[in-house]
């Protein structure tokens, strides 16, 4: 694992970022730097970090990390990286833009947050009893899925004796042991994709596996399999809503398979959740979730692949547990007036 030293360009800059609560740090060769602050992206300082040269945004990394990750980020386009700074974690893209370094970097909160610290429903816990079946994280970048999912695995290691199997790219967050066991696995590290790693994960005894995201076919279907055969599956994916969700996973695939992707979809996805994060009056952001679980008629118009009907059978199910998010900004707004 990489790790930071102090008193380094990047630990300074990382020291400062934090300070200011950002999530978020962006570095690119002659320009300055920005961060992300509850969702709003500004610009650092001249006078407090000056813009980096090229060169200079080198010699930090050079710095920075081991000389085998140096060696990866200079011949290569891309690379995903996770290091710690301090008892801080960080997500890392090392990239390149018209021919010089850039980065990004994402820190990955190591507390063991829970769905009251997020804002989160307590109805949210119902879905992760369920013994098998596929749920879905959804939402745009940025909208807080990734925490939520950890939020969820931190609950069930904390009220069922059960074993987790996690296949990341990077591994975010490290869980500890606690009435749940774990194995988390890094791709290009400990399995060569998400496909292999949720294969093999079937035949390492888990009761949960946690996929940090849905990249490709392959990988969906080997998530389907898993949830067909007993297993309790999280991931996250990239949509704006349930139907956006459903649709994404058969664009995965030819025309000719979307008709048994949709069959497979409407047997095992068992919830999806959809996420937004909105700003609230204390200058911070609150979860607003569009939740959807599998009834018959949820089944049927995904089997039918009849999407456009999935936000009316939500609307009318708020007894089953769900709801849109029209109807669960007006309980966020009741509960602000109350």
């Amino acid at each position: 694992m990489e790790s930071v030293r102090h008193n380094t360009a990047i630990g300074r800059l990382l020291d400062w970022c934090r300070a200011q609560e950002a999530t978020d740090l962006h570095g690119q060769a002659d320009r300055p730097y920005s961060i992300r602050v509850h969702g709003s992206l500004s610009w650092v300082p001249g006078e407090t970090f000056p813009p980096p040269t090229n060169q200079e945004l080198l010699d930090s990394l050079r710095e920075t990390f081991s000389a085998g990750a140096c060696s990866r980020i200079e011949r290569t386009n891309e690379v995903d990286l996770s290091f710690y700074y301090g008892s801080h974690r960080y997500r890392a893209n090392l990239s390149k833009q018209k021919g010089q370094q850039s980065f990004s970097f994402r820190t990955v909160p190591q507390q063991r947050l829970k769905l009251d610290d997020l804002q989160l429903p307590n109805s949210l816990k119902q879905i992760i009893a369920e013994p098998r079946g596929l749920v879905l994280l959804t939402g745009p970048t940025g909208q807080g899925k990734s925490t939520t999912a950890r939020a969820l695995i931190q609950e069930i290691n904390e009220t069922q004796a059960v074993r987790i199997i996690t296949v990341e790219d990077p591994i975010d967050y490290v869980f500890e042991d606690c009435l749940s066991q774990f194995e988390q696995r890094e791709v290009g590290i400990d399995t060569a994709s998400f496909a292999d790693g949720i294969r093999n994960a079937m035949r390492q005894d888990p009761d949960v596996i946690f996929i940090g995201e849905i990249p490709d076919a392959a990988s969906i279907f080997a998530a389907m399999q898993a949830a067909e055969t007993g297993h309790l599956v999280l991931t996250t994916l990239h949509a704006d809503s349930v139907a956006q969700a459903i649709g994404r996973i058969r664009e995965f695939y030819q025309s000719a398979e979307q008709a048994n992707i949709s069959s497979l979809l409407a047997r095992n996805v068992h919830t999806i959740i959809c996420q937004r994060l909105l700003p609230n009056v204390h200058g911070t952001r609150t979860p607003c979730l569009e939740i959807m679980k599998r009834d018959r008629g949820i089944q049927e118009a995904i089997q039918a692949n009849n999407l456009h009907l999935l936000t009316g059978i939500i609307e009318v199910s708020l007894d089953q547990g769900m709801h849109t998010f029209d109807q669960y900004l007006i309980e966020l707004l009741a509960a602000a007036i109350n």
